[in-house]
């Protein structure tokens, strides 16, 4: 892949601090910025744009965590020549179904209501296996804002379907997914590394939702290995 630069962009409802582990990869600049409340996913890919515009940076690898993998597809539609090569961690290329829809604006009115625990507490169980790593993973989703959780949601719900777009990615792509994701399963994985020309799929032992936090130094030599 031939990295200088990762840009790495997180997924819901969380924060470039799900990242750390990732710092522990040599050999590259790592772009990590938090995600502000934005109403689409372009607006998100412009967003991560400007993070490499601000920085003199050309191109770099966009790597994307769940919602941060719908940000990479819109960059890809907006911006192609900015991204030099894609890393897809626990993510999907499809659109959501018009349940999963619903289910996105039953949650923002749960939030209005609730905050942010509401979210955060029915999804900690399907974002790591270890038990050990779970108060870190809420304390991460409670420290954002409910505007952007609830900017988050709107965004996902409204974001088109990629499926179209994935026969002409023409940068190396790595495709990871922790085995036991519930959210985001395997074969979503599959689906896309045999959509995407030469697609590398490495799926992650002892990982649910969030593989990179799960299983980090199996997620760090996968992007190492793909360097």
């Amino acid at each position: 892949m031939n990295m200088s630069t990762i840009l790495w962009l997180h997924g819901f409802p969380l924060t470039s601090r799900i990242f750390e582990p990732q710092r522990a990869i040599k050999g590259v600049e790592h772009v990590m910025p938090d995600l502000p409340a934005l109403e689409t996913m372009d607006d998100y890919a412009r967003f991560a744009v400007a993070q490499l515009d601000a920085r003199g940076i050309e191109r770099a690898t966009f790597a994307g965590l769940s919602m941060g993998g719908y940000i990479c597809f819109a960059a890809l539609r907006l911006f192609p020549e900015r991204v030099s090569g894609l890393i897809l961690i626990d993510t999907r290329e499809t659109a959501d179904s018009e349940e999963a829809r619903k289910g996105r604006f039953e949650t923002i009115a749960k939030v209005e209501q609730q905050g942010v625990a509401a979210v955060a507490d029915a999804m900690l169980p399907k974002m790591v296996m270890s038990e050990a790593l779970k108060p870190a993973v809420r304390e991460i989703m409670m420290s954002t804002s409910p505007e952007y959780v609830k900017a988050s949601l709107r965004a996902m719900a409204s974001r088109p379907d990629s499926s179209p777009l994935l026969p002409s990615i023409n940068v190396p792509t790595l495709i990871i997914v922790g085995e036991h994701d519930t959210i985001t399963p395997p074969s979503d994985a599959e689906r896309m590394a045999a959509a995407i020309p030469d697609a590398k799929l490495v799926k992650i032992p002892n990982a649910a939702h969030l593989s990179n936090y799960d299983q980090p130094e199996a997620v760090n030599a996968a992007v190492e290995s793909h360097a």
